[in-house]
């Protein structure tokens, strides 16, 4: 019992330590987009307003908010319109990362798919509001890697290989003959029924 708790603690350990190593990794990547997206568009204080709006996406929801309100407000004291082309690039961006970016570096840090990643924090951000975003993650990643191993531990117990669960291929692939031709989908010849010349 007490390998098993000491096991659970290291796997735990090692999934949050990979969790923050992926949110500074797409803290970073945000980062760069952003000077690059501005300096494509040529808008001003573009290394600033990236700077902050990395540092930003380290906040779960208000950090999105609050560094594209600073960004504007800067622009907004240049040019009018510097802000507002600023913010739609600004929302096309955060759904870019939100849909794409994050679940990919986060999820594959931790060893979670993607998809799972997106409902961990929908479901526990709901739930327990900003904590459940910061621990929801990480905390559904052990989860899911403590449920992964016990099953593969059942089936090596029950000699139950991964193609027996899974079971047959949906599609009937054709069956080739050993004279080396290919016979009919779904068909296989019988010994002694070779094809006459």
């Amino acid at each position: 019992r007490a390998q098993r708790l000491i096991a659970v603690g290291s796997l735990a350990n090692r999934i949050f330590y990979g969790f923050v190593v992926g949110q500074m990794t797409e803290a970073a990547i945000i980062g760069v987009l952003c000077y690059l997206g501005m300096t494509v568009m040529r808008l001003p204080y573009a290394l600033l307003i990236s700077a902050i709006i990395s540092l930003g996406s380290f906040i779960p929801i208000l950090g999105a908010y609050l560094g594209g309100a600073l960004g504007a407000f800067i622009l907004l004291m240049i040019h009018p319109i510097y802000s507002l082309w600023f913010l739609i690039f600004l929302i096309l961006l955060q759904q870019f990362e939100g849909n794409v970016i994050y679940p990919r570096v986060v999820g594959s840090s931790i060893g979670l798919p993607g998809i799972w990643v997106l409902l961990a924090i929908l479901v526990c951000g709901n739930l327990f509001g900003i904590p459940g975003i910061l621990i929801g993650v990480p905390a559904c990643s052990v989860l899911y890697a403590l449920l992964r191993q016990e099953t593969e531990l059942k089936l090596k117990e029950k000699r139950i290989s991964e193609q027996e669960v899974m079971g047959p291929p949906p599609i009937d692939l054709p069956k080739v003959s050993t004279r080396g031709g290919r016979a009919a989908p779904g068909t296989a010849q019988r010994p002694g029924q070779e094809k006459k010349p």
